[in-house]
């Protein structure tokens, strides 16, 4: 008897073990596996409005007609945004000049930084922290560049949209500039010359910058992939009280949680949609500094910052209130990704009245091109799209074949039958859409063809 209760408590003693050995294996895997979800996304302590603005390309100006063009993803992209910044850390807003003529700043030693969307000429000035002189800091205005040039010391520069110069104190000193420009020199960059609009069978409202060589620097085609699900963790962030929250599940996979105030869907491919009604009479009025550091907070404490993130465009309405939408996209190596908007943030008073979501990240590299030249890809888009006044021609991604594919984006003033934002025409075989009345063609930088978004989206 007494070795039969022996043999049942060593029998009891491996069966509890084993219990609590496997238990404790299981979770150990699900908190490896949510470590692994979180460790996708980036939250940090503090994003900064400078990195968030930073503009899509620089133009540096050697003299004599002799240029380069540096995109985000140059190594030399980071040395020059700093010393900007810089510069307009030190600057001290002394008025608005008559427009002066571009052509002057190009023959000069010097650098323009094109911002991807124009923006407040004030709110530049809060986010760099520049010193307002005697004349005050314009309100509604807009800048669309920031021109530094040696031109008796340093001169600096926001130039407005309507082609105004916002003038920072000159400096005397201009060594930085020279021993910047050297060092970019230095790294045998590929030069450019500019091509005036008179010389290009459209109208061209800015003129291009045309390499001196045939080539182009190498680019990549890439596989992608989407953001994971939000865990349970960070679904929580949503609600003040997650506990009072109901799950639902919809016929189309999605999901979605509410409070009965707040409500959250996430679509079956991980992408998010936040809503909250914000009461009429609770708007409060924020400045443009203040609503884009709240949607940018928002976003960072709400899934994470994407790394390569940056405001695309934004709209305000001054209805009831002051309501700002945010418009973020990303970049792949530096190039802007378009064909959407990742990420929308609506602030309305000191709320955020609606949040979207869909991200997705460069996998593995499918194949490395050598682009074709910005003169060839002009003559596709004016034969293809009919058009007759270009804005601009810059390089960037689109997803097409279910790949990243980089194009040369040839946007238009020509807005022809397309009125309202978003509206698409597919008749020439091209995606051509009107945002802000423009409206926007995509050459395949491999090969010079129309690329249809239409049929080839995969996403």
């Amino acid at each position: 008897m007494n070795n039969r209760d022996l043999l049942l408590g060593v029998l009891l003693i491996v069966v509890v073990s084993t219990s609590l050995f496997l238990s404790h294996i299981a979770w150990w895997r699900l908190y490896d596996n949510i470590d692994a979800i979180e460790a996708e996304t980036t939250v940090l302590k503090t994003v900064d409005l400078a990195s968030v603005i930073a503009p899509g390309r620089a133009v540096l100006h050697f003299g004599q007609d002799i240029h380069s063009v540096v995109y985000p993803y140059s190594p030399l992209y980071g040395k020059i945004w700093e010393f900007v910044k810089n510069i307009l850390s030190e600057g001290e807003f002394t008025g608005v000049k008559n427009p002066i003529n571009p052509e002057s700043f190009r023959q000069k030693k010097g650098l323009e930084l094109f911002f991807s969307t124009p923006l407040p000429v004030d709110f530049l000035t809060k986010v760099f922290n520049m010193r307002e002189g005697q004349q005050a800091i314009p309100h509604d205005r807009l800048a669309g560049s920031i021109i530094i040039v040696e031109d008796n010391g340093l001169s600096v520069f926001l130039k407005g949209t309507g082609n105004e110069f916002y003038s920072l104190k000159n400096k005397e000193d201009s060594s930085e500039l020279r021993q910047l420009l050297e060092q970019v020199v230095a790294e045998n960059p590929r030069l450019y010359t500019y091509l005036p609009p008179a010389k290009i069978n459209v109208r061209f409202e800015e003129g291009i910058y045309v390499p001196v060589s045939d080539d182009e620097n190498d680019l990549f085609i890439f596989t992608f992939k989407r953001e994971k699900k939000l865990g349970q963790s960070g679904i929580a962030k949503f609600f003040p009280d997650f506990s009072i929250t109901r799950r639902i599940e919809e016929k189309d996979g999605a999901v979605i949680y509410t409070d009965g105030n707040r409500g959250l869907r996430i679509y079956p491919d991980g992408a998010l949609e936040y809503s909250r009604p914000v009461p009429s009479d609770s708007k409060l009025k924020l400045s443009f500094y203040e609503a884009l550091s709240l949607a940018v907070n928002f976003i960072n404490t709400h899934g994470g910052w994407p790394g390569e993130a940056y405001l695309s465009s934004y709209k305000t309405s001054k209805a009831q209130g002051t309501v700002y939408t945010f418009n973020f996209g990303v970049r792949v190596r530096g190039l802007p990704l378009l064909g959407q908007n990742y990420i929308t943030v609506t602030v309305e008073g000191n709320q955020v009245s609606r949040y979207y979501r869909k991200i997705v990240r460069e996998d593995r590299i499918l194949e490395k091109i050598q682009p074709i030249s910005p003169i060839q890809a002009l003559d596709a888009a004016i034969a293809t799209g009919n058009l007759k006044e270009v804005k601009s021609l810059d390089l960037a991604y689109v997803i097409f074949e279910n790949t990243l594919s980089p194009v040369w984006a040839v946007k238009s003033t020509d807005v022809g039958d397309i009125s309202a934002q978003g509206t698409m025409d597919y008749s020439a075989g091209a995606k051509v859409y009107s945002q802000n009345q423009y409206k926007e063609v995509f050459i395949n930088a491999k090969n010079g063809v129309v690329i249809n978004l239409q049929s080839g989206v995969g996403y």
